[in-house]
């Protein structure tokens, strides 16, 4: 038993800060998926810089359309506590009151800045916050 302890101890002390950040945004394309803006807003500090810019813009796209999301790392840099990281973020929007609407394309490299509180990551700034506005 003492050695399973030693063992779990071990691992949880070097968990990797990068993986634990890509998770902060997969779950966030998730809940843009899923529709969820409570969720997305979720992996956001509520003290960023223009978050109510962005809770707006979420609640007005996810009311709106139907949103398919990737997100692709350029960039991850930092250390357990900081993280600057840059993403190649695409979203496709279909308007849910048009029937054979065309599929809207946005594409953007999107700076984010994440930082650790207790255990978990919040994105504490995001540039720009303007890519969220349909």
């Amino acid at each position: 038993m003492r050695t399973a302890l030693l063992l779990f101890i071990s691992m949880v002390a070097v968990a990797d800060p990068a993986a634990d950040v890509l998770n902060v945004f997969s779950a966030a394309a998730a809940a843009l998926i899923n529709d969820d803006a409570a969720a997305f807003l979720d992996n956001f500090d509520r003290n960023m810089p223009e978050y109510a810019t962005l809770e707006t813009d979420i609640d007005g796209m996810l009311a709106a359309y139907d949103v398919g999301s990737t997100i692709e790392v350029v960039s991850d840099e930092g250390d357990d506590q900081i993280r600057s990281v840059e993403l190649d973020w695409l979203l496709l929007a279909t308007r849910k009151d048009a029937i054979n609407s065309a599929q809207e394309t946005r594409r953007r490299v999107v700076k984010c800045r994440l930082e650790r509180h207790g255990k978990r990551w919040k994105i504490t700034r995001l540039d720009p916050v303007e890519f969220f506005r349909y």
